[in-house]
């Protein structure tokens, strides 16, 4: 037997291993399913260039496009493991105070109520979420501004 008969049987197989995997509905990963359809591919187009005599061009497919999967496998294996190594680090958060509420808005520490409304205004419309900001940098200027205005009586 031929080496592209061989390679066209086997391709015939996994394509038919594949298709019997999807029809079972077998908890399989969709990229194992990818991984084995890659596999069917490329088994497939090197059996057709074996049979069409196109040995150099049937060796360099099979070495270079083998080491391609090889290598998204291992990347990707890499991948999941550096995911699920460990867990982020909890989230500490404290209450703001009143000097970095000040330095939040940019301001003394003897700062009026208009001039903490001021600031708060003029932040909150260069970084409120609409505008390109992040939830949390608006939220943050808020609540500087809330705790500056309730230790001047005015929150």
């Amino acid at each position: 037997m031929s080496l592209g008969l061989f390679a066209l049987l086997f391709a015939g197989i996994a394509a038919g291993w594949l298709l019997l995997r999807v029809a079972r509905g077998e908890a399989a990963s969709a990229n194992a399913n990818v991984t084995v359809l890659k596999i069917v591919v490329w088994l497939g187009l090197v059996a057709v260039l074996f049979a069409a005599k196109l040995w150099p061009l049937a060796f360099m497919v099979l070495l270079a496009a083998g080491g391609v999967m090889l290598i998204e496998m291992w990347r990707g294996k890499t991948i999941a493991a550096e995911l699920g190594a460990a867990p982020p680090p909890p989230v500490v958060t404290r209450a703001m105070t009143r000097e970095e509420a000040s330095a939040v808005l940019g301001l003394g520490l003897d700062a009026s109520a208009d001039d903490v409304k001021t600031a708060h205004k003029k932040l909150i419309a260069q970084i409120h979420p609409d505008k390109g900001g992040t939830d949390y940098l608006a939220a943050k200027i808020n609540e500087a501004r809330d705790l500056l205005l309730s230790g001047l009586g005015e929150g």
